[in-house]
This record gives C-alpha cells, sequence and structure tokens, in this order.
C-alpha cells in the first residue's frame, strides 16, 4: 500500500492512512476519500462526526472489522473527558470482538500494582519463538491485529499487552511511566517468559529500550520506530532556540512561564492543543509544563549504554513525528549492545513515513528476516 494524500493536514491525513495501509482488512478506501472531502481543516468534532458516520453506517451493512477501525479513528481526537471518546472506545471494542473469531485469541489480565494491564496472546501453529509486542502514546492493542496475524503465520506466537497510559489501562486510571521495565517485568513475571523477544511501536521505541536497559529476561528488541530524546520529538516544528528555551525553563521550574507559552502557542494552532490535552490525560499531569517535564524523561541518552541485547532500530526519511537526525544519534549511542543493525527507509520504499506507514507488511516482514538472522 502507498501512503496516500487524502487531506492536507499533515497530522490528520496520517491518521487516516494508519487505517488505509491495512487495505481491505481495515476499510472501504472509497470511504476514507468520503469524508476527507468534509475534512477542510482541522476540526475534532467534525472528525469524529465524519468517521462515525461511516463506522455506523459499515455496522449496518455487516463489515465490522471496517466499524471497527473506524469508530476508533472516531475517538481519537476528542478530549479525555468527552462521553463520546469512551462510547467510541466501546464500540471500537464490540465490533472487533464480533469480527475475529475471538476462539483464536487468548484475553486475559495481568496484575500491576494493585490492578491489571490487558493482554492478548495468540499462538502460532508451528511455534518458532515468541514475540512481546506493545504500542506508545495513543494505540490500542487490537489494533495492531493486522500485525498479529502476520507474525503468527509465520511461526510466532504473540503476546501484546496494553501498559500505563494505554487503551484500557489507562481507562482504570493507570497513566503512563517512563519506568517501562516495570509493566514488562510484570508480564513476564505472570507468563514465565524468560529470554523473550521485544517489539516496541511508535513511543513504544523509547519505550522497550528503557525495558531492555533494565529487564536481563529480554533478549532482542526492536525499537519500531526510534525515538531517542521525545522532548525533541514533542517539540520537532519549534524552532531549536525555543526548544532549548523551554528545556531551561522546565528545568529551572519557571511553571507559569511555560504555561502561558505553550496556552499562546496551543491557541493559533489546535493540533498542538489537542497534543497537550491528549499528553496531559494519558500522564496524569494537569498544567502543560507538567506535561513537558513528564515527558523530558522519555529520553534513551542516559540508559543505551546499559543496553546489552541485540537491536533492530526502524526509522523513516520522511517521519512526520520523529526527526530524522534522531536515527543517527540513537545508533550510535548503543555502545553496549551485542548488535545494532539500522533500517532508514526512504520515499522509494514506501516505507518512509512514521512507523513504515505506507507499507507496514513489509516492515513486519524484515523485522522476522532481522529475527530469523540469528542462528541461535
Amino acid at each position: 500500500m502507498a501512503f496516500k494524500d487524502f487531506v492536507p493536514m499533515e497530522h490528520m491525513n496520517f491518521q487516516m492512512n494508519r487505517v488505509a495501509c491495512y487495505g481491505d482488512i481495515a476499510c472501504r478506501e472509497e470511504d476514507l476519500w468520503e469524508i476527507a472531502a468534509d475534512m477542510p481543516e482541522f476540526d475534532p468534532l467534525n472528525w469524529f462526526e465524519q468517521w462515525n458516520k461511516i463506522a455506523i453506517r459499515a455496522e449496518d451493512q455487516g463489515r465490522t472489522m471496517h466499524a471497527a477501525y473506524y469508530h476508533r479513528m472516531s475517538e481519537f481526537f476528542l478530549h479525555g473527558g468527552d462521553p463520546r471518546k469512551l462510547h467510541a472506545y466501546e464500540s471500537f471494542q464490540r465490533c472487533f470482538y464480533q469480527a475475529v473469531d475471538a476462539s483464536a485469541f487468548e484475553r486475559t489480565e495481568v496484575p500491576y500494582e494493585g490492578s491489571s494491564l490487558p493482554m492478548l496472546k495468540l499462538k502460532a501453529a508451528n511455534e518458532k519463538g515468541v514475540l512481546l509486542l506493545h504500542g506508545g502514546f495513543d494505540s490500542f492493542i487490537e489494533e495492531f491485529y493486522p500485525e498479529m496475524k502476520r507474525m503468527a503465520d509465520c511461526g510466532y506466537s504473540m503476546v501484546i499487552f496494553e501498559g500505563p497510559g494505554q487503551g484500557r489501562a489507562l481507562k482504570r486510571g493507570l497513566k503512563m511511566t517512563y519506568e517501562w521495565e516495570r509493566p514488562v517485568s510484570a508480564v513476564l513475571d505472570h507468563l514465565g517468559l524468560d529470554q523473550i523477544n521485544l517489539i516496541g511501536v511508535s513511543l513504544g521505541g523509547y519505550l522497550a529500550l528503557r525495558a531492555a536497559a533494565f529487564e536481563p529476561r529480554i533478549r532482542r528488541v526492536v525499537a519500531y520506530d526510534i525515538i531517542y530524546d521525545f522532548f525533541d520529538v514533542l517539540l520537532a516544528k519549534v524552532p531549536v532556540e525555543m526548544r532549548d528555551q523551554l528545556r531551561r525553563m522546565i528545568e529551572q521550574g519557571q511553571q507559569d512561564e511555560v504555561n502561558a507559552l505553550m496556552r499562546a502557542v496551543g491557541q493559533t494552532n489546535d493540533v498542538v492543543a489537542w497534543a497537550l490535552e491528549h499528553g496531559m490525560y494519558i500522564s496524569g499531569t494537569d498544567s502543560p509544563f507538567g506535561y513537558l517535564e513528564h515527558f523530558m524523561k522519555y529520553s534513551t541518552k542516559d540508559i543505551s549504554g546499559r543496553i546489552t541485547q541485540d537491536v533492530l532500530l526502524m526509522a523513516g526519511e520522511n517521519d512526520h513525528l520523529v526527526p530524522v537526525e534522531l536515527y543517527p544519534k540513537q545508533k550510535e549511542a548503543l555502545t553496549a549492545a551485542r548488535s545494532v543493525t539500522g533500517m532508514l527507509y526512504g520515499q522509494e520504499t514506501g516505507m518512509d513515513q512514521h512507523c513504515q506507514v505506507g507499507n507496514p507488511r513489509k516492515a513486519i516482514d524484515d523485522i522476522i528476516a532481522w529475527l530469523e538472522s540469528f542462528k541461535d
């Protein structure tokens, strides 16, 4: 699948491609072109209404997997406290489990710090190994169904979980943590797994590397997109001078000044305003200062030298979220890794966008080929 230009707004267009890249599994492409014509600008309520419209129609037509993905997209830009967000999420869950063969999955819960983490397991017919996968800033485990099925078809049993700040775990009140070794260790303890291969998607590219730095039961780790420094990712569109100034202001505790500055930016940029609200929602912070201070901790600069596993780094040259210059920085920082393999995809591959949206099947095949390049 090629990355398509549905709408001119970059972030909205990327979200539409997240669905389109799965082809008939997740959507009927003419549905996406239909609603794209009615989304001339970034408007979270209009975005919800357009996706909700085609979700209901898909349900009426018996296309329940399409409806699931449409319901998921409908809630994407809604504020955390909007009741429509929860309703859309519940509709997404309902449609998804109607669409798949539920007997193929094992749905379970992992005890975690007085609560639990949702988990899906899919057993491969002729198992070569077990892969543990998690998302990042804004994904649900069910969204990874195409990747899960492809990997299982290739002989790898899949374990996918939602950690703090993600999916149902977030809805239970578990806020995101930069110490990702904690949920990963809970999953490994619960399943009795050792020498596991771990894949982190999007912000998961930081989270998985962080877990590998502190969890020796991880054997190999895939950053299925690199992050390196999430503060630089969050402020990628901000001039470097302003970025450095903000970092100093946060380090010096200038809360009022940072809040005023970020709210002023949000008033002129709806996407920034959404990112601030969503970031506060998943991190449990109550101000732009708190949000930025929290996510400043999501950096591998100080922990990359602790990572001793085999590492695969994946990045796209035209990633609109993660600046491409972070890729060599991450690669060079892995000084103690047993091996480091980097895959930087150019436009000619169709995989040059964030998380290789545009050709995710080839990305999964590349991960599998990398895993199978090891003889032990």
